[in-house]
């Protein structure tokens, strides 16, 4: 057999196997690339909601929610 032939069929036969391999990679992640391109360019933030008007002197202050603990714990103790 010719050496030349053996040389070109060692280098290139590796590379014909595993080249459409990595093509098809190449083309998975480029469809990856532009979905994730597409949802960047279609995101829109959302307007940032307006702060609280403070209540005028004479109004009555908004009250808080006071959650009593003792109520809301167990009954149980565990024995020492």
């Amino acid at each position: 057999m010719n050496p030349d032939l053996l040389a070109a069929g060692v280098l290139l036969g590796p590379g014909l196997i595993l080249g459409p391999v990595c093509l098809f990679g190449h083309r998975l992640a480029r469809r990856h690339d532009e979905a994730a391109a597409a949802a960047i360019a279609a995101f829109r933030p959302t307007p940032p909601t307006p702060a609280p008007v403070p209540p005028s002197p004479g109004e009555p202050q908004p009250v808080a929610v006071v959650v009593h603990l003792d109520a809301h714990r167990r009954r149980t103790r565990r024995a020492a």
